[in-house]
């Protein structure tokens, strides 16, 4: 069985983007392909269910082009000495043995392997960052769909570029930084791309075959930055999570989550319906049916919660 590798430096922001989208429809040549690139230009990537307005006071001014990814969690920042990562699944235990709950549990190992064999040691502690030196130097979270069993294990690795779009309670109180930063010295990116898929392959025991680029093509207009502010957030693990009405007036819920996409939007799809008594139950039936993938979240309560303050608004 073999990982196909597919490449693309010096790409725009957007493409890069666009590429994060389409990872959980676009046809795999294997049951698990890697994905590398390095944008041209700096850019704010927004999580697949924050609102653009999110992203507001963290860095983000109005200079600074906003894109919007496939994974779900907060804004990460990216530029020219950012590497980007993407794993895609045709399910979630293509590569490893793994569920839902374990995936990016599983699958960052061998991206810590890789990074400690170009001398930056690494950690996961199961937030969505990874530690060097004991200071968050990457971003890694999901993209996951449900019924199709489809996902995407995405990274922004630091290397010069920062990653990190602003404070974040995720942090811990740590100053995220670069390889550069944190070690005094630049990483290789050629060295450090070679132990990223070596590391794969050898996790799985799997062969690598090159598949030159994956497809690029420019990213369709993002509607939802015309969404008015969140009608309610509660803080959670991974960072805020919004509840109300977007800009055509159906109620969405989104922020910082990172969740399987169909069972979100299975939740959406039962409120309108969904007295607020029933609202827990509703949550249970779809972000906490099996075959769901949901991290960061304490509780399903808060994300209640949540909903039903945008509610009473």
């Amino acid at each position: 069985m073999t990982i196909a590798v597919r490449r693309a430096f010096g790409i725009a922001a957007g493409e890069l983007a666009a590429a994060s989208q389409s990872a959980l429809e676009v046809p795999l040549a294997e049951e698990a392909e890697l994905w590398i690139a390095r944008p041209k230009e700096e850019a704010i990537a927004l999580g697949s269910f924050q609102r653009a307005l999110s992203a507001e006071g963290k860095g983000s001014a109005e200079s600074v082009l906003l894109v919007r990814r496939g994974s779900g969690g907060p804004a990460v920042r990216m530029g020219e000495g950012t590497l980007w990562v993407a794993l895609l699944l045709a399910r979630v235990d293509a590569l490893v043995p793994c569920d839902e709950a374990r995936l990016v549990n599983r699958y960052v190992r061998p991206l810590l392997r890789a990074l400690t064999k170009c001398g930056a040691l690494a950690h996961f502690f199961g937030r969505d960052w990874v530690s060097v030196s004991r200071r968050p130097a990457a971003w890694i979270g999901f993209a996951h769909d449900r019924a199709s069993g489809r996902a995407v294990v995405e990274a922004f690795i630091a290397r010069e570029t920062p990653f990190d779009a602003g404070p974040r309670a995720s942090y811990l109180g740590k100053e995220p930084g670069t390889l550069r930063s944190i070690l005094g010295h630049a990483i290789d990116e050629e060295k450090l791309v070679a132990a990223i898929v070596l590391a794969y392959a050898e996790a799985s025991g799997h062969r690598t075959i090159d598949r030159g680029t994956f497809p690029l093509a420019s990213p369709a207009p993002d509607v939802t930055r015309l969404d008015p502010p969140w009608g309610a957030t509660v803080e959670e693990v991974i960072g805020p999570i919004g509840a109300g009405l977007d800009a055509s007036g159906r109620f969405r819920v989104g922020g910082d989550l990172l969740v399987s996409r169909d069972a979100l939007a299975a939740l959406e799809a039962l409120l309108p319906t969904t007295p607020d008594a029933a609202v827990a139950a509703a949550l249970d039936a779809t972000l906490a049916a099996p075959g769901v993938a949901l991290d960061g979240v304490r509780s399903l309560t808060s994300i209640r919660d949540a909903i039903l303050a945008a509610r009473g608004c």
